[in-house]
């Protein structure tokens, strides 16, 4: 259940992209690369603030606290959402863009956070049928502008935009009514008072991982375009075609297995988590195995089908690289939800930190001794780097866990 509806999803957009990778000139198609870039950074901003926090947060509270929770996160989401939809307008424009275009994708970025945040939250109070309903919806949505515009009744950026603006806000009509009363409110000034106390213990921590991590997976997104712009980034924009599918199933996996595994840290079922761990990591290896046979057989059977603007040997190198980068994305994914989980977040945002660092660097080197093609292998060194912290700060973790949870030894009195 949890998987059907974002594998549709997922599918919805790689077709949307392989549909616009043929019809977008590279700068018109960088330019949306680029944009649907910054749109997921924003997804993870909003995991940081508000999503990632909720399994901890809603663990062993009744009715009347988990609604004071969700009405202390209320207080900030707000506020924020008009903020991110504005800085993605920005972002648009400041790509070249054109005004109609711009708008779009803005009234997407805003519709797509408000709906991240719906299904983590459904997610976290046992609600996992919301969620997958939600799914439902968006991906019929998605999938039939998509055949519109496959048959031509509609084509370009202002025709993508619409199609996942509309997918996005339909898709919130399973959260109801309750939902937006929540949600869309002037925020009061005890539930701010509560939201920082969310922040200091959990949020500040979050959004500093979720920082370096972008830092670490994005870098040549952001050093490409802004040394070389949209158009020398279109290449590496659609080899990542590869892997969308991939990212997308992951980080929705990643939604439904934090929550599990919070549930079971919360009741001391350490194994049962280490458990979940293991069964996590054989679905992503599945995922990424399909994808690859997949991506195989379309750039030995038909790859100018798919990319006539881009020569083979550089849509390929690409997706190559960008496979290899996903594989160990996929590697350290069940460690990264395990230590959300337990609410590990400072322990993970350092984990992230020099990988950040590492990345940007190896990207910028890369990018002047051999171009920008170049640059996914700094993304790649960053992500290793990334995966070894992550790795060992998991293992320390678990291990102190099956220290607190062991039973003590007695000693009986002797006669």
């Amino acid at each position: 259940m949890a998987l059907a509806g974002p594998v549709g999803g997922a599918a919805g957009q790689f077709l949307l992209s392989l549909l616009l990778v043929r019809q977008l000139d590279p700068a018109g198609f960088g330019r949306f690369s680029f944009l649907m870039v910054a749109i997921q950074l924003a997804w993870g901003v909003w995991g940081a603030l508000f999503c990632a926090p909720l399994p901890t947060l809603f663990a062993g509270l009744d009715r009347a606290g988990i609604a004071r929770v969700r009405t202390q996160i209320a207080a900030a989401h707000l506020p924020a959402l008009v903020l991110a939809t504005g800085l993605v307008a920005l972002l648009g424009w400041g790509v070249g863009m054109d005004g109609p275009a711009t708008a779009v994708f803005a009234a997407f970025a805003a519709a797509s956070l408000v709906r991240w945040y719906a299904r983590a939250e459904a997610y976290a109070r046992g609600r996992q049928a919301l969620t997958a309903t939600s799914d439902g919806i968006y991906t019929v949505i998605l999938v039939a502008g998509v055949a519109a515009m496959a048959i031509g009744w509609a084509r370009g950026l202002v025709a993508a935009g619409a199609i996942l603006g509309w997918a996005s806000a339909a898709s919130l009509m399973p959260f109801g009514a309750g939902f937006a009363r929540v949600q869309f409110v002037l925020p009061r000034l005890d539930a701010w008072r509560g939201y920082l106390a969310i922040w200091r213990d959990h949020a500040r921590w979050a959004l500093f991982g979720v920082a370096t991590t972008e830092a670490t997976a994005n870098a040549h997104a952001y050093c490409v375009t802004a040394l070389m712009g949209p158009d020398a980034f279109a290449p590496i924009a659609a080899g990542a075609l590869a892997i969308r599918p991939v990212m997308v199933a992951m980080n929705a996996l990643t939604d439904y297995e934090r929550a599990r595994m919070a549930g079971a840290i919360a009741q001391g079922r350490i194994d049962t988590a280490r458990s979940a761990v293991r069964f996590f990591r054989w679905v992503l290896i599945a995922i990424w195995v399909a994808t690859a046979v997949l991506l195989a057989g379309v750039l030995t059977v038909a790859p100018h089908v798919l990319f006539p603007h881009y020569p083979l040997a550089v849509v390929g190198s690409a997706a190559a690289a960008w496979m290899a980068v996903a594989a160990v994305r996929l590697a350290r994914m069940p460690e990264s939800a395990l230590l959300q989980a337990g609410g590990a977040f400072r322990t993970l945002a350092l984990a992230s930190g020099w990988s950040s660092v590492a990345s940007v660097v190896a990207v910028l080197l890369l990018i002047v001794a051999g171009g920008p093609l170049w640059s996914v292998l700094g993304v790649l060194a960053g992500e290793l780097l990334f995966a070894v912290a992550i790795w060992r700060r998991a293992a320390v973790w678990l291990r102190a866990r099956d220290g607190a949870h062991r039973p003590r030894a007695t000693i009986s009195p002797s006669r």
